[in-house]
């Protein structure tokens, strides 16, 4: 994509005027005034950076010629650039518009490089972005050396997907990637989701590896990494020898996935960064790395996730109940708020850390999107993507005299935070939208049968049974 592609639409409605002012001058050419103003008042890379804007989006394209009409405003232009001449002379980036009459005039060169100098300021500072978000591999190609990442996989539990779909996007961002699954390949936990998938990771050229998080050298060698990101270790045991084997070798960043259940509670919900934490676990780890004098390091809080190759019943737990026209039972009074993300926003936020180590130092992330549920919606909604009707009957868990934590899979409380860090610092946004990733999870449910598997539901039947006036939500 040449600067001028934007304005395409504008060149074929000027085509006529440009045919006629061609007889008048040349295109490639400035009067020789008007260059010196241009070579004195411009530097070398202000320059090159209009030159070399290939592989901008249209609209930054857009924004960039704007800024030029902006700021050139005080020029008019007797030469409309033509999509050939637009990368090899300075005329052909200069010319703002065909409103302008038929000669290139300056009203002064003092005024010109005032005009230019904010232009070129704004100019660099977007170069500098450019370059910041720039792919790994294009960074190489550019001169730098490919990054190259070491993700240490959980082999249990709802974080294990985590690893998955951030490999894919570092992929994607140009990055050498190898994963190391704690455990062993024949352990018939690699036969579920995410594990079960890996050969999608392989065909992207994703190195993948199993071993122990004790003795990370054994497992991936004499490799050397520049980032390292523990998915793995919730206590201080486990992740300390994954962080001083990093720090020993070299690696510049190290990330941590950590949770959102690291906070205490608060009479005052949302959970945003720098409130107030439990001691122990996580946040000793946090505190450990913080100290060991990485060039980079995060720390990253999830909650609830959904998305394909996800293992942990969260969903699962309503649509097993709404396939077979089974109420949902939830603790009272069933409008406590949560929030659940799609995994791939919690991958996209981990990438751009990857991206922007400055921007990530030091910081904690929580790594979540942008939105809560509650405890019934997340019913409602389960019911939507299924097609089906649902009854919800909230209950009280002492009066039924069951444990919680067995009979529901979320919090019977508020437990719900917000990624303010992530979109002030990195720039991120949220993509989840859980009424179609819903869906999403639904159909890959019925397209492993669950929906005709045999399931059991005496906790079900012993609330039910002690509940004497059941209360709809």
């Amino acid at each position: 994509m040449n600067f001028w592609a934007p304005g395409k639409k504008w060149m074929r409605e000027t085509e006529t005027n440009e045919r006629q002012t061609k007889k008048e001058a040349s295109t490639n050419s400035l009067p020789p005034e008007v260059r010196a103003a241009v070579d004195a008042t411009l530097s070398h890379s202000f320059k090159r950076n209009f030159a070399s804007a290939e592989g901008e989006s249209t609209r930054e394209m857009a924004t960039l010629q704007a800024a030029v009409c902006s700021n050139f405003a005080q020029l008019t232009c007797n030469a409309v650039p033509s999509a050939s001449s637009t990368r090899s002379s300075n005329s052909a980036w200069l010319c703002p518009s065909s409103k302008f009459s038929s000669e290139l005039r300056l009203s002064s060169v003092s005024s010109f490089s005032q005009s230019t100098s904010a232009l070129q300021k704004s100019t660099i500072v977007s170069q500098v972005r450019r370059e910041s978000l720039m792919p790994a591999a294009a960074r190489a190609a550019a001169g730098g050396k490919e990054q190259n990442v070491l993700i240490i996989n959980t082999n249990s539990g709802g974080h294990a997907v985590i690893g998955f779909y951030f490999a894919k996007d570092l992929k994607a961002a140009g990055f050498a990637v190898t994963i190391l699954t704690v455990g062993e390949e024949s352990s018939d936990k690699m036969k579920k989701p995410p594990f079960s998938r890996f050969s999608e990771l392989k065909e992207l050229g994703v190195q993948i590896v199993w071993g122990s998080p004790a003795d990370v050298g054994a497992a991936v060698g004499s490799a050397k990494f520049d980032v390292v990101l523990d998915n793995n270790g919730k206590d201080l045991d486990t992740v300390k020898p994954v962080a001083d084997w990093a720090k020993a070798s070299g690696v510049e960043q190290f990330l941590f996935i950590s949770s959102a259940g690291i906070y205490k509670s608060t009479d005052e919900p949302p959970h945003v960064e720098g409130d107030a934490v439990k001691g122990a676990g996580h946040a000793e780890v946090e505190k450990y790395i913080s100290e060991l004098g990485f060039k980079s390091w995060a720390s990253f809080r999830p909650q609830y996730m959904t998305g394909s190759g996800n293992n942990k019943d969260c969903e699962e737990y309503f649509f097993d109940r709404i396939v077979r026209g089974r109420p949902i039972l939830i603790p009272e009074p069933g409008i406590q708020l949560t929030n659940i993300s799609h995994v791939s926003d919690l991958s996209s936020m981990l990438t751009l850390a990857a991206q922007k180590p400055e921007a990530a130092n030091g910081q904690i992330f929580n790594c979540v999107s942008d939105r809560a549920v509650t405890l019934a919606g997340i019913a409602r909604l389960c019911a939507k993507a299924a097609g089906k009707e649902v009854e919800i009957i909230t209950y009280d868990p002492k009066a039924a005299g069951v444990d919680v934590k067995k009979a529901f899979p979320f919090r019977p409380v508020h437990f719900y935070a917000e990624p303010r860090a992530a979109k002030e610092l990195l720039g991120w946004t949220s993509k989840t939208n859980l009424p179609e990733d819903l869906k999403e999870r639904y159909a890959e449910y019925i397209s492993i049968g669950r929906d005709k598997k045999d399931i059991k539901f005496e906790l079900d039947d012993k609330i039910l049974a002690v509940v004497k006036q059941p209360v709809t939500v």
